[in-house]
């Protein structure tokens, strides 16, 4: 009998005689290659701070220049707090480092590239509107969007993603979407708020796609005994019981996390906590041997919604993700 977790979750009528991991899956209507290097219709103009882009006044953006360049001479902002550090790269709207104590708490793929060609595949990408392959291009478009910095400090960044020329071939909905990364009190916090400004209620799915820096023999996962897991591999449900480790491919969806935070143990005497607001699942990710140069060095761990969100016209949603790490 399939489960109640199966028949809600987004990807659960993917048949498993197709299901592709995530590595391999296509979307049905994938942007085409050159699509991946357009910017949002405002973004690249020289604004000086406090300088109102021309917009809807329900979705008008406040451009400022960031101070600093990082790889590819893309646009990235450092952001630091005590002996904390983070990188955070408007493109994408991803913070791809965290060091904490010294040591990257976050993973960045060696494959991956700073050209905007693709995604940036690592740090804390989004899944943004949609989690996993679906209707749209696999993840949604906001990881490979240019996002508008709109407010920048020693040690808190906010950006802003609308309608682009990405978006606006595969997603007709009308929405501002803003990221704040703050390093604070020795912890990272992601808070991620979606508007819809426009005049029909829209759905999404997504998540914080978090790469963390593991050595995959030593991972385990704590606080998702006793849910139902989706194995997206396979199709199939069951309990967990105990932490979750990593043996070999993993995609599961943990639905209705309650333990906050779950925790991370990623090896070398270290362990992550991963503390969430308005994010109703988890996913644990390890594609295991389809990236034979790098597994062995990092797992994903997401705070997610695998199921529609409804945002009605002229509401919100927010959710929110805190890092904060320990070592032995």
């Amino acid at each position: 009998m399939a489960s109640a977790l199966a028949s809600s979750m987004t990807m659960a009528s993917v048949a498993p005689a197709v299901r592709r991991t995530r590595t391999q899956a296509k979307s049905a209507k994938v942007a085409p290659k050159q699509a991946f290097s357009a910017r949002a219709t405002y973004a690249g103009k020289a604004l000086a701070a406090g300088k109102a882009v021309r917009m809807s006044a329900a979705r008008q953006v406040v451009s400022v220049q960031a101070a600093g360049k990082g790889k590819g001479d893309l646009e990235m902002v450092t952001l630091k707090d005590g002996d904390n550090v983070a990188e955070v790269y408007t493109f994408g709207g991803v913070c791809t480092s965290w060091k904490c104590n010294g040591k990257d708490v976050l993973y960045v793929r060696p494959d991956a590239v700073f050209d905007k060609s693709k995604p940036i595949s690592g740090g804390i990408p989004h899944c943004w509107p949609q989690f996993g392959p679906g209707d749209i291009q696999l993840h949604g478009f906001a990881r490979n969007s240019q996002w508008e910095l709109t407010s920048e400090s020693a040690n808190s960044c906010t950006m802003t993603l609308t309608p682009n020329e990405i978006s606006k071939g595969m997603w007709d909905k009308d929405f501002k979407v803003t990221q704040t990364i703050t390093l604070k009190d020795g912890s990272l916090v992601a808070a991620m708020e979606v508007n819809n400004p426009g005049k029909e209620a829209f759905e999404f799915t997504g998540s914080f796609h978090t790469y963390f820096a593991a050595d995959i023999d030593a991972v385990s996962v704590g606080g998702l005994n006793g849910l139902e897991v989706l194995d997206r591999l396979t199709n199939e449900t069951s309990t967990v019981s105990g932490d979750v480790t990593v043996t070999g491919p993993i995609d599961s969806v943990y639905a209705g996390a309650k333990t906050n935070p779950l925790t991370l143990a990623v090896g070398g005497g270290r362990t992550v906590a991963i503390g969430y607001e308005g994010w109703p699942d988890a996913v644990v990710w390890s594609p295991w041997t389809d990236m034979e140069a790098c597994y062995k060095e990092f797992v994903c761990v997401e705070n997610a919604a695998c199921s529609p969100v409804s945002v009605a016209a002229g509401g919100k949603w927010s959710g929110s993700m805190t890092l904060s790490c320990t070592d032995a």
